[in-house]
C-alpha cells in the first residue's frame, strides 16, 4: 500500500522565529520543552519504553497512562515535593519515571535513588487503591500488606554515565553479594530496575542503529545537530520529528525552550559542585607547594588551618 502524504502543520505565530533556532530544522530534544514535544504520544513512548526495556511480542506495553511534570508530595516529616519529568503507569501495573537529565552534579546516584524511593511509594499508594486491590478477599490484602509493584527508573543523560564511563546504556538492580561471589548475577527482585542511557556516548551512525531503544537515542543525539534526521521508515518517529521541527513549533513552545533550557536546582546544583571542586584543588596546591618547599608538619597544619578559616570567612 502507497504511503500516504501527510498533511503539512499549519502554525500561526505572532512573533518571528528566534535567533537561537534559525538555520535549525529542529528544536534540541534533551531541553524539557522538545523533549515533551517529541514524546508527547502514546505510542511514541510506547515505542521507546519497549525498545528500553527489550520487550517483545506479548510481553509489550499495550496500554500507557502518562503525564508530564507530575508532581508527588509526601510529609517525611516534612513536607516533601518531587516533580517527576514523566510519570507512567502501564496496563499491566507497571510504574516508570523518566528522567531527561542535561548536568550531572555531585549527588546524582543519590538524586536517582531518591526519586525512585518516591516512585516506589507512589506506586504502592496507586496498587492498594484500585480497584483489582479493593476487590481482593480481605486475607489475601493482609497477605499482600508488604506487596510491591514493578518500578522502572529510566534516566537519559546527556554527559557520561556514572561508573559506567564509554558506555551509553547501563542497568541497575538490587544484587546478592553471596551470588555475585558465585558467579550468579541475578537480581534479589526484578521489580526493581534503574535504567541509565548516555545521549553523547550513543556514537552509531543511522545505519548502525539496532532497534526501537537506539533509534530513539540517535534522534536525541543528532536532533541538535541542526540538519535532517532519518525517520527509518517509522512512522511513529517520523510524527515525533514533525513535533519538534523548528518550523511547525509555535511561540509558546520556541519561548519555553528558548529560556527553560535547564532548571534552577539543577544548575545551582552543578555550579556549586564545580566552585567546591575548584577551590579544594586551590588548597590542595597550596598545601602541595608548603611540602616541596620543605615545610615543617607544624607549619603546614598552620596553613591548613589559615586556608580553613579563609574558607569559612568567605561563607558566611
Amino acid at each position: 500500500m502507497e504511503k500516504q502524504t501527510r498533511k503539512k502543520r499549519i502554525v500561526i505565530r505572532n512573533k518571528p522565529i528566534p535567533e537561537a533556532f534559525k538555520g535549525k530544522v529542529y528544536l534540541d530534544p534533551t531541553y524539557d520543552p522538545a523533549f515533551k514535544a517529541l514524546f508527547d504520544n502514546e505510542e511514541a513512548l510506547k515505542d521507546f519504553l519497549n525498545g528500553v526495556l527489550e520487550l517483545e511480542g506479548d510481553e509489550m506495553i499495550k496500554e500507557l497512562r502518562f503525564r508530564f511534570e507530575k508532581p508527588i508530595e509526601f510529609r517525611v516529616p516534612q513536607r516533601k515535593k518531587v516533580i517527576f519529568d514523566i510519570f507512567a503507569t502501564t496496563g499491566s501495573g507497571r510504574f516508570l519515571n523518566i528522567e531527561m537529565q542535561r548536568l550531572e552534579h555531585d549527588y546524582f546516584i543519590d538524586r536517582t535513588i531518591l526519586y525512585k524511593a518516591f516512585l516506589v511509594i507512589k506506586g504502592r499508594k496507586e496498587m492498594e487503591e484500585s480497584a483489582e486491590f479493593k476487590a481482593l478477599p480481605k486475607k489475601e490484602r493482609e497477605k499482600r500488606r508488604y506487596q510491591l509493584p514493578e518500578t522502572i527508573s529510566v534516566w537519559i543523560c546527556d554527559f557520561d554515565l556514572p561508573e559506567a564511563k564509554d558506555e551509553y546504556w547501563d542497568e541497575w538492580a538490587l544484587y546478592s553479594r553471596h551470588a555475585i561471589r558465585n558467579g550468579i548475577a541475578v537480581p534479589l527482585s526484578k521489580k526493581n530496575k534503574y535504567i541509565f542511557l548516555s545521549v553523547p556516548n550513543f556514537t552509531k551512525s543511522a545505519d548502525e542503529v539496532n532497534g526501537s531503544a537506539e533509534m530513539w537515542l540517535y534522534l536525541l543525539n543528532h536532533a541538535r545537530d541542526g540538519g535532517e534526521l532519518p525517520d527509518f521508515g517509522n512512522e511513529i518517529v517520523e510524527e515525533a520529528l514533525d513535533r519538534i521541527r523548528v518550523e511547525n513549533a509555535d511561540d509558546k513552545l520556541l519561548e519555553a525552550q528558548e529560556h527553560d533550557m535547564t532548571t534552577k536546582e539543577d544548575y545551582e546544583c552543578w555550579a556549586a559542585g564545580k566552585e567546591l571542586a575548584a577551590e579544594a584543588r586551590g588548597e590542595a596546591n597550596a598545601i602541595s607547594v608548603f611540602e616541596k618547599l620543605g615545610a615543617s608538619p607544624e607549619m603546614i597544619a598552620q596553613a591548613k588551618a589559615m586556608l580553613a578559616a579563609e574558607d569559612s570567612n568567605t561563607f558566611k
